[in-house]
């Protein structure tokens, strides 16, 4: 009699959160929290057949938006923030899908759409609850696209409207990253091609990729070994097998110094290292 009591109770308690979806949408949160991604998007599913008219369904909507990117869905996570950002503009979970749409489109490396969902979100939703994120993530896409005058301005922004905010030293860092790579001087790919021409992986060192040149310079150097090697024995099967081999180590040593050059000019590393250390997830 008291288990059943207990039970009873328990199942009266519980019902006004299943009769509103609620349960649902922990569990899809619950799933989402535990990197269930396939679980939380069947979950919100459900709530969305169950409560199409559901006070929680742009809660389900985000979940869903946010368990699609995380299990790898770009297209399908962008579709879904979307059509909640357009369904529910003057709500959170509207300006929040937003946001997300901006982050996405960043990390994919759409800095073009990236930055139209940051302005978006600036033009909309002034004084909003995302501001200083999206100020940085607005620098950063302006880094990413090399676009380092208005990346500097958005610093400045950042800095006038935030003196003392949370991501202060993220803005000193980035800052301080951007004059730098302004002030690097740009590499000459008939230079960097020259110099490997001459002296094969010298054209790394001019790069700075030290370790593709001391493996460059030794490899040319052994095959060329192996050729003075076959010549003295008058081996000419050596001497014709050190040569193809070495032929395309040669070229592949000029071609490999003036790539290099061209990478060393477009920044790829600084992006990266941008990437990497000031990214915003969620």
């Amino acid at each position: 009699m008291k288990k059943f009591l207990i039970t009873v109770s328990f199942f009266f308690l519980t019902l006004p959160c299943f009769s509103s979806g609620k349960g649902i949408i922990d569990l899809a949160e619950y799933h989402y929290n535990n990197k269930e991604y396939y679980n939380s998007i069947t979950e919100s599913m459900r709530y969305q057949v169950l409560y199409p008219q559901g006070t929680l369904f742009p809660r389900s909507m985000l979940i869903m938006g946010k368990s699609y990117y995380k299990g790898g869905d770009k297209t399908k996570a962008l579709n879904t923030l979307t059509e909640c950002y357009n369904k529910f503009t003057n709500i959170e979970e509207g300006e929040t899908a937003l946001f997300y749409s901006g982050i996405i489109r960043l990390d994919a490396g759409s800095y073009y759409y990236a930055a139209k969902n940051f302005q978006e979100y600036n033009y909309v939703y002034n004084n909003g609850i995302f501001q200083e994120d999206v100020l940085i993530n607005l620098s950063l896409v302006y880094v990413l696209a090399e676009n380092y005058n208005e990346a500097e301005n958005k610093l400045l922004e950042y800095k006038k409207i935030f003196p003392d905010g949370k991501l202060r030293k993220k803005a000193e860092e980035l800052s301080v990253m951007v004059a730098e790579v302004r002030q690097r001087p740009e590499k000459s790919l008939l230079a960097a091609g020259l110099s490997s021409a001459l002296i094969p992986g010298s054209g790394y060192f001019y790069t700075e990729k030290y370790m593709l040149g001391i493996f460059s310079l030794l490899t040319n150097g052994a095959l060329i070994y192996g050729i003075y090697d076959g010549y003295k024995k008058k081996n000419q099967f050596q001497m014709i097998f050190f040569s193809v081999i070495e032929f395309s180590f040669y070229n592949y040593s000029i071609v490999g110094s003036v790539k290099s050059a061209d990478e060393y000019n477009k920044n790829s590393d600084f992006k990266k290292e941008v990437l990497l250390g000031f990214k915003t997830t969620f």
